[in-house]
């Protein structure tokens, strides 16, 4: 059966309308709701993070690490970034580009800790269905997003050079600014990226070493925690 037409599959740009209950031909390009805009997000850092896989127009994308896909999908890293940096999309792309029902059903369990979407739902609606403020972990949403941001962020970072050190992509530009981690107290982010940290167990406590990174890194003054 082809994607296009399996129910365990449906578009970045379906699934994400469902998500928040709104209908898809209906929505204005130019007039994103902010509900809409946070269920894209979530579905694009969830590929991008290859904590759920995408399939463009049936075949999978992103399989190998992100210096492969920087030389073998050039395309498609530039319209994540582009979304991921800027906002910016094509409705005709996220309406081609895939995810796999199991796979989102588990990320929404184990990684977002939400609800699946309307669409997939294990478990019909019950009273004491968790209300759209908060998380089953009764934690707040906002909180919920911006730790998979800060991690999707450090994940990214460390896959073009593994040396950054936490303390140094905590009080990064990048992530105070897109991972919303000027509210957060450092402690609370070098928590939250030590858990993709791919050198964790590894690095010498106490001050980091003065070293030159593969990558410019800017670090925020702004930052008051």
């Amino acid at each position: 059966m082809p994607i296009k037409n399996n129910p365990d599959f449906k578009t970045v740009w379906q699934l994400a309308h469902n998500w928040v209950g709104e209908e898809s031909d209906k929505t204005d390009p130019l007039a994103i709701s902010p509900a809409l805009r946070i269920a894209i997000d979530r579905l694009i850092r969830g590929i991008s993070s290859r904590e759920i896989s995408g399939r463009w127009k049936g075949y999978r994308i992103f399989p190998g690490s992100l210096f492969l896909s920087l030389i073998l999908e050039p395309i498609h890293c530039l319209r994540f970034f582009r979304w991921l940096i800027y906002h910016k999309f094509s409705i005709d792309y996220l309406d081609n580009l895939y995810v796999k029902r199991n796979e989102v059903i588990t990320w929404c369990e184990k990684v977002v800790l939400l609800d699946p979407p309307p669409c997939w739902a294990i478990k019909n609606p019950s009273d004491n269905k968790i209300s759209v403020n908060e998380t089953k972990r009764h934690r707040p949403l906002n909180e919920v997003e911006d730790r998979i941001r800060c991690q999707a962020i450090a994940s990214a970072l460390w896959e073009l050079d593994i040396d950054i050190h936490p303390i140094h992509l905590a009080r990064s530009k990048i992530l105070q600014r897109f991972g919303n981690g000027r509210i957060y107290s450092e402690d609370t982010l070098k928590r939250w990226i030590a858990e993709v940290d791919p050198k964790k167990g590894q690095r010498k406590s106490g001050r980091p070493d003065i070293i030159e990174y593969k990558i410019v890194l800017e670090i925020d003054t702004q930052n008051q925690n």
